[in-house]
């Protein structure tokens, strides 16, 4: 008997850890098919261009996560029809999210990268999380 229920604990627990990591890579997949959207809709003329990591190291991942979501309040769409749809996406990609990373107080600062235009922000930041989700959830 006493087999069995810790056959049952162990199951109920293998199973909960196995639940637990997926909306965490749903939630990476839909950051990537937002900032996918975005690059259709957002403003490419006239913009303020935008401090863009790029070669990003895995120590500094956070950071230059952060500085993605900071610096995309700063978009703006490129009409004024997509602007209710632009704003849920701004507000998607502002949701908090959690990136298993050893965070070293060397990672450069937003304001040292280099300025980019917007789509080509949003294609960093496309690399960012294609990066992420690799480590992450390679196998």
């Amino acid at each position: 008997m006493e087999r069995m229920i810790i056959f049952c604990l162990f199951f109920f627990c293998s199973s909960t850890l196995l639940s637990a990591a997926a909306p965490t890579k749903l939630r990476y997949k839909e950051l990537v098919k937002t900032v996918i959207e975005l690059k259709k809709i957002v403003k490419v003329k006239d913009v303020e261009l935008l401090n863009t990591p790029e070669d990003f190291e895995s120590k500094c991942l956070s950071s230059a996560f952060n500085c993605f979501q900071n610096a995309s309040l700063h978009l703006e769409p490129a009409n004024s029809q997509s602007s209710r749809n632009f704003e849920v996406m701004i507000t998607r990609l502002r949701r908090p999210i959690i990136i298993d990373t050893i965070t070293d107080m060397n990672c450069s600062p937003c304001e040292s990268y280099a300025k980019e235009a917007p789509r080509q922000f949003l294609d960093s930041f496309l690399s960012l999380l294609q990066e992420v989700i690799n480590i992450h959830f390679s196998l």
